[in-house]
């Protein structure tokens, strides 16, 4: 018995030449899709790294900046009122804790939590995604640490009373929340800086046009105490001796 096969209406090779072109076409129609996908991608990465850029330098970098501009401004007056608390007089201790007055900000990371809450960060690649975490890590840290000072700023101005002689467990209070208040301010300096060194990695510093301003106006403030942060120095608490010894002790 012999089967016979049946013969495509124009013959093997044309119906394998019709079969080519229709898998060709699928292949082509798959790879400009892929093509189109990746670059909707690219632009939403693009957009989100935009937004946490605009995040960081307008907004937090400017706060992180402006703390390292009078952080040392800062350090000399908490630290004359933890100096003086036994021996100064009332009124002049008074005047020097009402004079305190570091300021109070808040820390945004709302670009950021988008970023985690969408698969935009799956597009991202690893080593550029963790990048962009370092930065914002520090947000946690430094709303904690605004909150605890102005808490201590209250207390401080709390520990004498408003007028009269400070008995010694009053004054003994003044000088422990100064020296709190001194190490808060510390922290706060040392995690500025990480955190700006972590934005010049990612080319989100704070402009240049901002950076003379908050100059300016922090020296019209508070003198000649103001340091310029340098930007391109290694934070101190990014150095091998802070393994060994605090730098907010330093």
């Amino acid at each position: 018995m012999h089967f016979h096969l049946p013969k495509p209406l124009h013959g093997w090779r044309e119906f394998t030449g019709e079969v080519g072109i229709i898998v060709l076409g699928v292949l082509i129609a798959l790879a400009l899709e892929q093509l189109v996908d990746a670059w909707q991608w690219r632009e939403k990465v693009g957009a989100a790294e935009g937004a946490m850029r605009i995040e960081l330098a307008d907004d937090n970098g400017p706060q992180a900046y402006a703390r390292e501009l009078i952080g040392e401004c800062l350090d000399k007056e908490i630290t004359r009122i933890r100096d003086s608390s036994d021996t100064a007089p009332p009124d002049r201790l008074r005047k020097w804790a009402a004079a305190y007055d570091p300021p109070f900000r808040t820390w945004d990371s709302e670009a950021w939590k988008i970023v985690v809450a969408s698969d935009v960060g799956s597009h991202m690649g690893a080593d550029r995604l963790i990048a962009w975490s370092a930065p914002y890590r520090f947000l946690p840290q430094l709303s904690e640490t605004d909150q605890r000072e102005a808490r201590l700023v209250i207390q401080l101005r709390a520990d004498l009373a408003a007028s009269g002689n400070p008995s010694p467990a009053d004054r003994k209070s003044l000088r422990l929340d100064a020296a709190q208040l001194r190490l808060a301010n510390r922290r706060f300096v040392n995690t500025s800086q990480l955190m700006l060194a972590r934005m010049g990695v990612l080319n989100a510093q704070v402009p240049e046009s901002i950076q003379r301003e908050l100059a300016a106006e922090a020296r019209t403030m508070y003198g000649d105490c103001v340091t310029i942060p340098n930007l391109k120095a290694k934070p101190s608490a990014g150095i091998l001796s802070a393994n060994l010894r605090s730098p907010s002790l330093q």
